[in-house]
């Protein structure tokens, strides 16, 4: 997959640069296993508090410092109490890459419980599908990993507790200590052949590479040596794909979005991808009822229609009736049909007849179809009204499961078993706890609460806000409801940013000139019986604004 080649060892080296600048010295203090496979660590440095984010995910492997904020597992993963036993409290002492390859070795310093100070080392391996995290004695001995690899499995190397380390094998040559030999042939040099030979070449970078030569009048080695150093992190956004590199990519056509940092670029690089990625996993047997639930409404809703515009026919079997008891004296017992003169369009019909009933009873059948029919109309009108606010429900949840959290998640989880569309796996006595929705602080100092599903929504509206706080949502579409933690009047900057919040939290946030309403607390309603967050509103301001993706990413979050 592209989205991991890109994370190759030239990446790495240039990684590793920066961590030795930032993070090196400094002291682990919080140890997080987000997932299964993903660790967060909090390092404090003489500048700061730093977030450094690991990943041995099949698809999105990597190690960066992050800016973003990540939610917090209930329960500590075993590997997660595993590292804080034996690193928390530790100094980064030591940050070294293996060759030119995408292994990185953390030497940290702590002192164990008799008080002797001690080395162990924590590797990373970012090798795609092939990736871990190990913890090692100073000397290579094992003590655990976060994936396993026995004696048994016919893998190269053996990884498990009380194993040897071994380095992965490779005859390739690091492009940092290269002599140049290699490039005394350069007409016949190809992509294949620079991955090949030098140890941390992706496609992307061979490619980037060859590109540059043939676009230059410098020789090979000359364009070599300056593309190894030439360290300008960059993403590319393309009409297929995005990319990143810790060069410029001259060969892609695209917008070139340069970062301040290689750390910076892989943070935003893959933050929404992996979040989602992981999202969609977490949500995956919730996706699969929404949408069958979806499917199921749509072809209910077209069924009830079908049988409202049958309806439109009903003044006929009433005519017939009418006709019947008209001509009885035309009419015996065991005719099948008749033709008379219709008296409303003075026209001639025939009136299909049941020859097992009399004239008066087949009169009847055609009254009681005409009666059947009529008062069958509000009770389907009242159906496809029902169904179609169970499908907005439901296309609702399909939006805010977009951009949920894994928290957010559990609560709509919660929310369909409350509403008997899941069940309950498991009986729990868990205390129920508060909708967990998300608190932002403007440049003016205000609080902006944003509920991220139908009970947080519901919750912050009607339960958390004052009746004289401010009510922000876009209009005519799903997304959040927002409150602003003050009244009347509001400073230009609470404005834009709780607009901002609403646009960005919704369906519309990939449109221009969105509408946003705002208003008090004190005149937002709740509309009873429905089964969403759904409220009526009166008294508000319109703003229109354009949602930004970077204003939303540079919000303090509490």
């Amino acid at each position: 997959m592209v989205i991991y080649m890109s994370f190759d060892g030239n990446v790495v080296h240039s990684l590793v640069k920066e961590f030795k600048q930032t993070i090196e010295d400094g002291r682990i203090n919080k140890i997080y296993q987000l997932t299964d496979t993903d660790l967060l660590l909090f390092v404090h440095t003489h500048s700061g508090k730093q977030k450094l984010y690991i990943s041995a995910s099949p698809s999105y492997a990597r190690i960066h410092l992050t800016q973003y904020t990540y939610d917090k597992p209930s329960h500590p993963g075993t590997f997660g109490m595993f590292l804080r036993k034996h690193f928390d409290g530790g100094v980064i002492s030591n940050i070294a890459q293996i060759n030119n390859d995408r292994v990185i070795i953390f030497d940290i310093h702590k002192r164990n419980e008799m008080g002797d100070l001690e080395t162990k080392k924590l590797i990373v391996e970012a090798m795609g599908r092939h990736s871990n995290i190990i913890v090692s004695k100073a000397d290579y001995t094992i003590l655990d990993a976060i994936k396993h690899s026995m004696p048994f499995d016919g893998n190269d190397r053996t990884i498990f507790s009380g194993a040897t380390y071994q380095i992965p094998a490779t005859k390739q040559t690091n492009p940092h200590q290269t002599t140049g030999d290699f490039f005394n042939d350069p007409d016949n040099l190809n992509q294949k052949k620079i991955r090949q030979h030098f140890m941390g070449f992706s496609p992307l970078g061979a490619k980037e590479l060859l590109h540059r030569y043939t676009h230059s009048d410098k020789s090979i080695f000359d364009v070599f040596t300056n593309f190894i150093t030439s360290i300008n992190p960059e993403i590319v956004k393309t009409d297929n794909k995005d990319y990143f590199y810790f060069t410029p990519l001259h060969h892609l056509e695209g917008t070139h979005i340069t970062k301040e940092s290689m750390n910076a670029c892989i943070d935003d690089y893959y933050h929404n991808r992996d979040r989602h990625d992981k999202i969609r996993q977490q949500a995956k047997h919730i996706l699969t009822l929404i949408h069958r639930k979806q499917k199921q409404l749509n072809h209910k809703i077209e069924k009830l229609h079908q049988q409202l515009t049958k309806t439109k026919d009903r003044d006929e079997y009433r005519i017939k009736g009418e006709l019947i008891q008209s001509y009885l004296n035309k009419i015996d017992k065991g005719d099948n049909k008749i033709t008379v003169d219709n008296y409303y369009t003075n026209e001639s019909i025939t009136i299909q007849l049941d020859n097992r009933l009399t004239p008066i009873e087949n009169s009847k059948k055609y009254f009681k179809k005409y009666k059947k029919m009529k008062k069958s109309i509000p009770y389907i009108k009242n159906q496809i009204t029902e169904a179609n606010n169970e499908l907005i429900y439901f296309n609702e949840l399909d939006y805010q499961l977009e951009n949920a959290s894994i928290k957010d998640i559990e609560e709509i989880k919660e929310e369909l078993i409350e509403q008997k569309y899941m069940k309950r796996r498991h009986a729990t006595n868990k205390k129920r706890q508060k909708p967990q929705y998300d608190t932002y602080i403007d440049d003016d100092g205000i609080e902006i609460l944003v509920g991220k599903n139908n009970k947080q929504n519901a919750y912050i509206t009607h339960k958390v806000a004052h009746y004289k706080d401010i009510w922000f949502h876009v209009q005519n579409a799903p997304g959040s409801h927002v409150v602003v933690r003050k009244s009347f009047p509001l400073s230009e900057t609470t404005i834009r940013t709780a607009a901002q919040l609403a646009s960005y939290f919704s369906k519309m946030k990939q449109s221009s000139s969105v509408p946003v309403d705002y208003a008090m607390v004190r005149h937002i309603k709740k509309v009873p019986g429905q089964l969403n967050s759904f409220v009526t509103y009166s008294n508000q301001k319109t703003i229109y604004i354009d949602p930004d993706e970077t204003f939303i990413q540079k919000l303090t979050k509490k």
